[in-house]
């Protein structure tokens, strides 16, 4: 599920709730919107009906002021953490002494000595070592047991849908793109996607099959990362360097295609910017039968090792029930055993026109989110070389005119490694959009994370939460406040 609101100015605020039903009905969506009061906007929550709209009405009420009613837990996800309360009043009222917020500071002297208390709280960031992304993590403790654990967001945010509703349709690829360094040919397609929805624009069949050949590409280098990393975490770090090793030739693949190894900027509106040529084809299949060889060596090697294996059984289990009511995606959710990958559900590219089966697994724990994530790289090789196949005799013809876009909006959702990637873009005749917004695989995935972590022994977090590999660096937002404070009243001559 997605939820957005969008402030229209006259007509009001603008709620959103987009439905899919991947899992039981492929292909079905349900869209709802509706319009509330500027000045006094109230909506009537929705989260006791269903669980995956709690993060999102969290974000309505942070961002926009929305006072969302029977919210089970209306508190903010990323003003500072010394920000008591929500907001007492919202950008369209006027800002007065009596109504500002009340702080507190951080931390607060101990009142009781922590020897004595059974319960105990333990930070994990936001800067910690272990974190490549800031993040802060809060758990209480009982005897090893983790009781309660909370996250913090805010701590990463760079005002990219902000920048991107700024600038013209072209610009906005390149900075889609920055949104996550592990998911940006995902993000600037999903983007180009919604902006070929708008126009009807039909992309050509050799880029169609580039875009597959990237996204793919970006799997395998993401799956084999998180791998590596899982490893490190379980104290294999010997895992983490082969991984690091076995992605040269993957990062060394899409250098030959872009020209880059990290932002690629090659997917365009209406096509791909650069040519495959059957030269480039050529030594990508070369590298493509290198990784067929490690590979599966390299699972081989960790699925052997014991302490890797008995680190993750029975670790972190999420029961099929729990992941679809939680709206679980990517490798979580398959990890679980369901069927739900929008590349078979609602395909893209060419995924339609390829040979392969969607990857599940039935354990439900760590172990079963690492099964799937090996056995998809397995099965992204066997894509690879398909598209390769087709690109070689392809139709020259690498993109589409893109003329004037009309109003409308967008909707477009990819499958990227770490699971759904939703963009939802409007169009107001110009040549930059009225507004975008996004959701990232993380968002739903993270809630989940949390409820996995509570009534886990501590030592077994770190491990849960490579499983589940969350990217804070998509998901993070702002909130700006701006304290208006009365003008001085000069004296004579001032």
């Amino acid at each position: 599920m997605y939820a957005s609101a969008v402030d229209m100015g006259v007509p009001g605020i603008r709620i959103d709730y987009y439905f899919t039903f991947d899992d039981e009905i492929p292909s079905r969506n349900l869209a709802l919107r509706t319009y509330i009061n500027r000045k006094k906007p109230i909506l009537e929550s929705v989260t006791p009906l269903t669980p995956l709209a709690d993060w999102a009405e969290r974000e309505m009420i942070e961002f926009l002021g929305v006072q969302v009613k029977n919210h089970p837990d209306p508190r903010h996800l990323w003003l500072p953490l010394n920000w008591d309360d929500m907001y007492t009043s919202t950008h369209h009222q006027e800002d007065t002494q009596s109504e500002r917020v009340n702080t507190s500071p951080i931390a607060h002297p101990p009142s009781d000595n922590i020897l004595t208390k059974h319960l105990s709280v333990v930070p994990y960031g936001p800067y910690h070592p272990a974190l490549i992304e800031s993040n802060y993590l809060k758990m209480s403790v009982e005897d090893e047991v983790v009781k309660d654990a909370d996250l913090k967001l805010g701590f990463n945010h760079r005002s990219v849908i902000k920048l991107m509703e700024r600038r013209d349709y072209y610009k906005d690829l390149f900075l889609a793109e920055r949104i996550c360094g592990f998911c940006n040919v995902h993000h600037s397609l999903t983007f180009a996607q919604c902006v070929e929805d708008i126009g009807d624009i039909t992309v050509p069949k050799k880029a169609r099959y580039v875009r597959t050949l990237l996204g793919e590409m970006e799997r395998m280098k993401s799956h084999i990362l998180a791998i590596g990393l899982m490893g490190d975490l379980t104290g294999f770090r010997t895992m983490l360097m082969h991984a690091i090793r076995i992605r040269e030739d993957i990062l060394d693949s899409l250098e030959i295609m872009s020209g880059q190894r990290i932002s690629h900027g090659i997917i365009t509106h209406g096509g791909i910017r650069n040519d495959v040529t059957p030269v480039h084809t050529d030594v990508i299949l070369s590298k493509l039968q290198n990784l067929k060889k490690e590979v599966p060596e390299y699972f081989e090697q960790c699925l052997a090792n014991d302490v890797f294996t008995g680190r993750l059984h029975k670790t972190g289990v999420l029961t099929p029930d729990v992941a679809r009511k939680s709206g679980a995606v990517g490798p979580i959710a398959r990890g679980s055993g369901l069927n739900v990958d929008i590349r078979k559900n609602l395909p893209y590219a060419a995924y339609e026109e390829v040979d392969w089966d969607i990857v599940t697994e039935n354990g439900g724990d760590c172990y079963a989110r690492m099964q799937v994530r090996m056995r998809e790289v397995l099965m992204s090789l066997h894509i690879c070389e398909q598209c390769c196949d087709v690109i070689r005799s392809a139709p020259s013809e690498l993109v589409t005119q893109v003329n004037e876009l009309p109003c409308g909006e967008g909707f477009s959702r990819t499958e990227p490694p770490r699971g759904e990637l939703l963009y939802h873009v409007a169009s107001n005749g110009t040549n930059t959009p009225d507004f975008v917004r996004l959701r990232v695989p993380t968002f739903p995935n993270v809630r989940i994370m949390l409820n996995l972590i509570k009534g886990s022994v501590i030592g077994d977090v770190p491990v849960i939460i490579g499983s589940v590999d969350p990217c804070f660096s998509c998901t993070d937002r702002v909130t700006t406040v701006n304290t208006v404070k009365p003008p001085v009243q000069g004296g004579k001559g001032s």
